[in-house]
């Protein structure tokens, strides 16, 4: 059996694809470490909506979990990004704004800035948000050919697409939005 550990990483290197090693303070982990922290804020939500018995919300999560890892893998890959893989991308971009727009539709109009909470999940998709424009900071901090316009627009897209599953999720579960007042 495989163990867990290396030990490879104990003088501040990171193994990646090719067996390039890598300094862990590279900027790439950065962009690494908040995609992982976003797939677990994800993870949680999932658990929480699960708890809360509605299953509804988890495939459309869980095909977002399935990008982010996909665009790790991609970052980290000796090859970068590959033209299926920003293909892929630019298509769940265009998914993305389709269910954007279709939650607007039922989703009371929003004038003022909101005090996130609700259900619990709810609540944690709106840190899922938070989480996702860390990740997207980070990921602009990347040099060059790492910071493909694709992934870009898909990270801004997604805090978005967050903003809007967290208002309908408390929605459909009849929590009502606190407005913020100065």
């Amino acid at each position: 059996m495989a163990k867990i550990y290396t030990r490879g990483g104990d003088k501040g290197q990171t193994g990646l694809p090719g067996e390039r090693r890598v300094s862990k303070t590279d900027q790439l982990f950065e962009v690494l470490g908040f995609l992982d922290q976003t797939n677990a804020q994800i993870g949680l939500a999932i658990s929480l909506a699960r708890q809360e018995k509605d299953e509804n919300p988890v495939p459309t999560l869980e095909r977002v979990q399935r990008m982010l890892l996909t665009i790790g893998s991609a970052l980290a890959s000796e090859a970068g990004f590959q033209e299926t893989i920003l293909q892929k991308l630019t298509t769940e971009v265009t998914w993305m704004e389709g269910v954007i727009d279709k939650l607007d539709e039922e989703l009371p109009l929003l004038r003022n800035f909101i005090l996130v909470g609700g259900t619990p999940a709810g609540a944690t998709l709106h840190l899922v948000r938070t989480s996702v424009r860390q990740t997207e900071r980070q990921f602009h901090r990347l040099g060059g050919k790492q910071k493909p316009a694709e992934a870009a627009q898909y990270l801004n897209r997604l805090s978005d697409f967050f903003f809007q599953i967290a208002r309908y999720y408390n929605f459909k579960h009849n929590r009502k939005e606190a407005i913020w007042k100065p």
